[in-house]
């Protein structure tokens, strides 16, 4: 009797925690499914008009419609996976919970239980609220007087990364660097959390290394951005080397190029409008031979018309949405939104609902900084994860009509600073060393592995195993250096 009377006690409490509960986790999953449909609904669009105006054959469509069911089938089987492994750790939380009621052990109830699960979902179904409030801490705040503007082009707006550590100025003796975001993840990603100490371009510029950053306008609202082709931001980008060379006493660049950036950067360098100007390259993580991607390189391969938006000026760009919802199909594991509903609940529990803010600047960054991309610029991006490097060391892109060849660095002078993520399923280290085989016998190229998977670097670049800083060594006891004690020592 007295065991039935513990647990009538509880029931209402049980009852009203467990409605919260649901309520949260139904609040929580709709925002999910909802997001995660919405970028579907635009790529059937824009996949609708394609089709109209250049329809797929009977075989592309077939592979598509394979390709479709593979990530079905692949999203289908993770949730399930997720589910049962929560479910399971549920039940057995619940099983103490109930026990501790009935023997009186002291230890949680279970209303105290259900009450502290309905905490941790409503919390998850809350994340938006901290996703709005890092907005102003996340990313590039170019309106503060951290940042100066120093030149613009028709595509690019150059900004100085000023020291935020206290302390430090910049050294203008010291080698400048300018870095280099893709176009498709936006420049935002470089500048994580500067306040947190987690921020790749500020562990350049608080070493006093005279940093700038290279930003692309707003395509929405510039045509020139819009008609951007890989020759004029090659062009572009020697203009602001210059202006930059010449601002710090004729000292020759390093161009620092993340992911795409890296790839884009190796391109320029390889033109050899760059020399006597820039001498050193550092990727990040940069796809230099996309065929040893397979999530990407698997992909069906279609005209770009299924990738393409028309503005209401005529104008073409690559559809954003359309490409950040490709790249979730690469992790369709992960993105499943039942699965990120169930790992955001975990990460609560475990953090004690305190995630801190890297999580919700990790978040805010996949949800908000989507841009188009200039058509020509995604073209030349979608034919580097098409064909391989050629057997002579050529890029499968060109440059003002020429072939550009990985070894012609060695010629030019260039020294490469290559770091990846052994840890990578978008950038796999294969694809991100797959011209080194071109540079072998020279001392031109410099390959650092990182922990960690692809933005690791960016999000936590003083991490103890592998800081930018300093010096660290492998499980092998091979020793490394990170790109900032690179860029230090090169300038030495």
């Amino acid at each position: 009797m007295q065991t039935l009377a513990k647990l009538m006690s509880e029931i209402p409490d049980v009852g009203s925690s467990f409605m919260r509960y649901a309520i949260a986790l139904m609040r929580a999953s709709n925002r999910e499914f909802s997001e995660f449909a919405d970028s579907k609904m635009i790529a059937m669009q824009i996949a609708m008009q394609a089709a109209r105006e250049n329809p797929l054959s009977v075989m592309e469509t077939m592979e598509v419609m394979q390709h479709n069911q593979a990530l079905m089938t692949k999203g289908v089987l993770s949730a399930q996976e997720k589910l049962t492994g929560f479910a399971w750790d549920q039940v057995e939380e619940f099983q103490s919970a109930l026990f501790n009621t009935v023997q009186g052990n002291g230890g949680e109830t279970l209303a105290g239980y259900v009450q502290r699960e309905a905490e941790i979902m409503e919390a998850v179904a809350n994340f938006t609220e901290q996703i709005e409030k890092i907005k102003d801490e996340f990313g590039f705040q170019f309106n503060s007087p951290n940042y100066k503007l120093v030149h613009e082009t028709d595509t690019f707006l150059l900004y100085q990364v000023l020291p935020v550590k206290k302390g430090v100025k910049v050294n203008d003796a010291l080698k400048p660097m300018i870095l280099v975001p893709p176009y498709m993840l936006g420049a935002h990603i470089l500048s994580f959390l500067p306040g947190e100490d987690k921020s790749y371009s500020h562990s350049f510029a608080n070493e006093g290394i005279p940093t700038y950053v290279r930003v692309v306008k707003d395509i929405m609202k510039n045509e020139t951005v819009q008609a951007t082709t890989p020759d004029s931001d090659c062009l572009q980008t020697v203009e602001l080397c210059k202006l930059v060379q010449k601002k710090h006493g004729g000292q020759q660049v390093t161009l620092n190029g993340t992911c795409q950036g890296g790839y884009i950067c190796l391109m320029n360098l390889l033109s050899g409008k760059f020399q006597g100007i820039c001498d050193t390259l550092i990727t990040n993580v940069a796809p230099i031979d996309g065929t040893y991607s397979e999530a990407i390189h698997g992909m069906p391969q279609m005209h770009h018309d299924f990738i393409t938006t028309t503005l209401p000026n005529g104008n073409k760009v690559a559809n954003g949405y359309l490409l950040s919802l490709g790249m979730r199909f690469v992790a369709i594991d992960r993105e499943q939104p039942l699965v990120k509903v169930l790992d955001q609940a975990s990460l609560q529990k475990a953090t004690e609902m305190n995630p801190g803010k890297t999580v919700a600047a990790l978040f805010r960054w996949l949800l908000k900084e989507r841009v188009h991309l200039p058509l020509e610029i995604a073209k030349m991006s979608s034919l580097t994860f098409q064909q391989p490097i050629r057997e002579d060391g050529a890029l499968p892109v060109q440059l003002f009509g020429k072939d550009l060849k990985v070894q012609d660095l060695a010629k030019l002078g260039i020294k490469w600073y290559q770091n990846y993520a052994v840890k990578d399923d978008l950038v796999t280290p294969p694809c991100a060393t797959a011209a080194n085989k071109y540079l072998e016998g020279t001392d031109v190229i410099e390959s650092v592995p990182f922990p960690g998977g692809h933005v690791a670097i960016l999000t936590s670049p003083y991490s103890k195993k592998s800081p930018v800083n300093g010096h660290f060594k492998d499980r092998d006891g091979t020793e490394y250096r990170g790109p900032v004690a690179f860029q230090l020592e090169r300038a030495a």
